[in-house]
């Protein structure tokens, strides 16, 4: 079926966005991780914060201009509602990460493939999540009353041990936004575990298929 106009519009924006919002990503979590993990004055802080909200309006920009372009917007919105929804939630400071988690997926876009974007998720964005995640439930807990998460070390072996779903239970959030994380840090961690299941069956998939492929062509020279 041939590309619509609309369509090629959107494919071609994002072609041309995907770098420079992918670096913008990374300066956002690198600022923010100077935000949580630094200790600065406030007037530089405050810097930090400008700097980050200038790049998330950025990214904003991105969504509506994909939006205007694109020709099915009920789809649109169905396939991006996660974006979406991080583009409006309130701006409680450890719901930043979810920021920072949105921006991570332009970096999916690189990959023009399936199996190139599933290396991405699992190279790439995999080790980034469990950072992000433990940067929000760090900035979100360390400070708690009655909290166990007190240092980035804790919150990365914690971060670590979610995404696993293994859970030993000896790091836990005890507040409403830290715990909002750890449920998106599990269902990331069923989703990637999907993920990674289906990348090595199908790694296995063409292998034998290649065999198979090999054997009849050769059976044929015979």
């Amino acid at each position: 079926m041939p590309e619509t106009k609309a369509e090629h519009a959107v494919h071609t924006w994002e072609r041309w966005s995907t770098l420079p919002l992918a670096v913008l990503a990374f300066v956002y979590l690198g600022l923010y991780s100077l935000e949580v993990l630094g200790h600065w004055s406030s007037p530089l802080l405050w810097d930090f914060v400008a700097i980050s909200d200038v790049i998330w309006v950025i990214f904003i920009l991105d969504f509506i201009g994909r939006f205007i372009l694109t020709h099915d917007k009920v789809r649109f919105l169905k396939t991006n509602a996660i974006e979406l929804v991080s583009l409006l939630l309130p701006f409680f400071r450890a719901f930043r990460m979810f920021r920072v988690v949105i921006a991570l997926g332009f970096l999916s876009r690189v990959g023009r493939t399936l199996s190139a974007r599933i290396n991405i998720y699992v190279g790439l964005i995999l080790p980034l999540l469990i950072y992000v995640c433990a940067l929000g439930v760090y900035d979100a807990e360390h400070k708690a009353p009655g909290a166990n998460i007190t240092n980035f070390g804790d919150a990365i072996w914690w971060a670590f041990v979610t995404i696993g779903t293994i859970g030993y239970g000896d790091y836990y959030p005890v507040t409403v936004e830290g715990r909002v994380i750890a449920v998106l840090l599990m269902i990331a961690g069923l989703a990637f575990v999907s993920v990674i299941t289906v990348s090595v069956a199908t790694m296995f998939l063409n292998r034998l298929e290649y065999d198979l492929t090999k054997k009849k062509a050769a059976a044929k020279d015979k």
